[in-house]
């Protein structure tokens, strides 16, 4: 009778050993996954100067919305009166140039991203010419 309640002893112990490292590995799956979410490419910004024009450039990266993006002119927002080829527009991707009229008053131009996660991102801080 000894043994076989040490044999009970040992097949419960066993049995909590395999509960807790599945729980264990559960928890790393779900937490492995969280971290591993994949991180976005913010785009890179640069600023260009075309027969007296201004344009903030897109020079790779994802495409951003225009609500995900704000574009200031000091602390004035002027992301409104941005536009592509002369139009306004909903997406800035790759390649496009954000045409930005030269009378607004400050030469420092701000421009702000925020990413899915809702985190504000600065694209680019500089001076216009």
């Amino acid at each position: 009778m000894k043994k076989d309640a040490a044999v009970s002893e040992v097949v419960g112990t066993v049995l909590l050993f395999c509960l807790v490292v599945t729980a264990a590995g559960i928890f790393a799956l779900f937490a492995a996954d969280i971290v591993s979410e994949q991180a976005e490419t913010m785009p890179a910004v640069s600023i260009q100067e075309s027969a007296s024009r201004y344009y903030l450039y897109h020079a790779g990266g994802d495409t951003l919305r225009k609500s995900d993006i704000r574009i200031y002119s000091q602390s004035t927002d002027i992301t409104e009166k941005t536009r592509i080829n002369g139009e306004p527009w909903e997406f800035w991707k790759t390649g496009d140039l954000l045409y930005l009229s030269v009378n607004y008053p400050s030469n420092t131009i701000t421009v702000v991203g925020r990413t899915s996660a809702g985190r504000e991102v600065l694209l680019f801080e500089g001076l216009r010419q």
